[in-house]
């Protein structure tokens, strides 16, 4: 089997960039759609939510399917057929302006993207499994790939919006599914190149599906990871309808919204350490806290902050699904990562399918403000979640997790 040690972080970066597509382009962007297409369709604030639970909905399904495919397929294949399903559901949603179609492909696309994300998660960890010094800087640039994808869809959509009014809407679209083919284009071949370091593992397949392992010392984090998908969701979604409605130009917003990705793409620099060496639950509990201190700038009520907070929620908010992957493996047997990756995107995708649905009902009933809140509650559950529990103990040397 040939050993896929890299010599560089750089194939952590261009897996991530199906992370990019996935999150940045495909569900992120939808933040910076939110306002005008609620204005050239007429929609509430709950109908435009309903849009981004759509997508969610379809990473639930995605992640619970994923979990159970993984015993058929190899990890390589079903990350294609993720960015596959993915960058086909971005291209289309701008062709129709039903509620019933933006439903269907928010939801497909998040079916791929479930897939694309806790498969890359796994073949990140297999990439560098024979570079321990790499593998947790790795996994945060990896996670963090969500970043590029951000600053793109800013200077994609909100200068096209601009341009040419809310009713441009579709052809944003459009222009950020050219942006997930041009970027599929690494991970689908690098995938594809990774399919042999999955040959030996094929033969075990079913060995694998008889493993038991419990998830008592992960149930804590399980759940810390479910709040966190509802309250960090809540800011991601609304922020930008925060900034047009406090009157402030799209040109703040935009600089807002890049200053995120930026901070997100950067953010395995100011973490590599935490991640390198320290127990994931630890890293999880403090990014959670950093991620809310970014949320509750706006509350402030000083605009002129907006974007330290887009900076500080960015540089801390995609280091939380990183610690989880480290999580995972300080915890599992290499074998079981993906399945397991997979169980965790599923709590974090029920999270994120509930979070949309109510902050806009909470956003046409209280305000935006009430929004940012009630995610704030939440972060603050997952930090304390985090760490509540045992410390998990690794039990691959008996080749279950009890």
């Amino acid at each position: 089997m040939r050993s896929p040690g890299p010599s560089s972080l750089w194939p952590a970066f261009g897996l991530g960039l199906a992370v990019a597509i996935g999150n940045g382009l495909s569900r992120f962007a939808y933040a910076l759609l939110l306002p005008a297409m609620r204005a050239d369709l007429g929609w509430t604030y709950a109908q435009a939510g309903w849009l981004n639970t759509a997508n969610a909905v379809g990473y639930v399904l995605g992640a619970i399917s994923g979990y159970w495919l993984l015993r058929r397929f190899s990890t390589p294949g079903l990350f294609i057929c993720g960015l596959i399903v993915c960058v086909a559901a971005l291209c289309a949603t701008g062709w129709h302006a039903s509620l019933a179609w933006l439903s269907t492909l928010r939801l497909l696309s998040g079916v791929g993207a479930a897939w694309s994300y806790a498969c890359g998660g796994a073949l990140v960890q297999l990439r560098y499994q024979h570079d321990l010094g790499r593998r947790g800087a790795a996994t945060g640039l990896y996670f963090t790939g969500a970043g590029v994808g951000i600053v793109a869809s800013g200077l994609l959509v909100n200068p096209m919006l601009a341009g040419s009014g809310a009713q441009a809407w579709p052809m944003a679209w459009l222009a950020l599914g050219a942006a997930g083919v041009l970027m599929a284009i690494y991970p689908v071949v690098d995938a594809w190149r990774l399919r042999g370091a999955q040959d030996g593992q094929a033969a075990t397949a079913q060995q694998r599906s008889r493993l038991q392992w419990s998830l008592h010392p992960l149930g804590t984090c399980l759940a810390a990871y479910f709040c966190f998908g509802i309250g960090y969701i809540a800011y991601m979604t609304f922020i930008f309808a925060l900034v047009q409605h406090r009157g402030l130009s799209w040109q703040f917003g935009t600089w807002v919204w890049v200053l995120l990705g930026l901070a997100a793409a950067a953010a395995p620099l100011v973490w590599r350490r935490a991640l390198g060496a320290w127990p994931a639950q630890y890293t999880f509990s403090l990014s959670c806290m950093a991620t809310l201190a970014g949320a509750l700038i706006p509350l402030s009520g000083f605009d002129a902050a907006m974007p330290v907070s887009g900076a500080l929620f960015g540089a801390s908010v995609f280091i939380v699904p990183a610690s989880v992957g480290v999580l995972l493996r300080q915890c599992l047997p290499g074998e079981q990562i993906a399945r397991a990756m997979a169980l965790f995107t599923t709590a974090f995708a029920v999270g994120q399918a509930i979070g949309p649905l109510l902050a806009g009902a909470f956003a046409d009933r209280y305000g935006l403000d009430a929004v940012l809140w009630c995610g704030a509650v939440l972060l603050v559950a997952a930090a304390l979640l985090a760490v509540a529990g045992p410390r998990p103990a690794r039990a691959a040397s008996q080749g279950e997790v009890t």
